[in-house]
């Protein structure tokens, strides 16, 4: 008997993390909620941010690129929270020291997020 190939993995996105692709299928659920049950949707949506889970609510971009942001700032900005900051610094996010503080610019961060895609691709491939 010949061993069992495995199938190949169907999602379009192989350098989602598992947390990536959780958060992509949590997206998908919310806006079809927000079509269907808008009131729901909302009143979901504040249950969550009241569990400091703002990041299934899509949020505007306010910041161009090369903006400072504080770390608590980043933080908000990238969905996640200020310990998860203070994990990827350690693990080489460029960081601007000011006399203010450490800031981070969303352009660093969006370079930080498509390095550790990359590094998952090449893993998966």
């Amino acid at each position: 008997m010949s061993p069992r190939r495995k199938a190949p993995d169907p999602w379009p996105w192989p350098e989602d993390s598992t947390l990536d692709r959780a958060r992509r299928v949590a997206g998908q659920y919310r806006e079809s909620l927000s079509k269907v049950d808008p009131d729901e949707c909302a009143r979901i949506d504040a249950a969550v941010i009241r569990l400091g889970q703002g990041w299934v609510v899509p949020q505007p971009v306010t910041a161009d690129m090369d903006d400072l942001l504080t770390v608590d700032q980043a933080a908000e900005y990238a969905g996640v929270r200020l310990r998860t900051i203070d994990e990827w610094r350690r693990r080489g996010l460029v960081v601007v020291t000011t006399p203010d503080g450490v800031r981070v610019t969303p352009r660093a961060l969006a370079e930080y997020q498509r390095s550790r895609r990359e590094r998952r691709a090449s893993r998966v491939a």
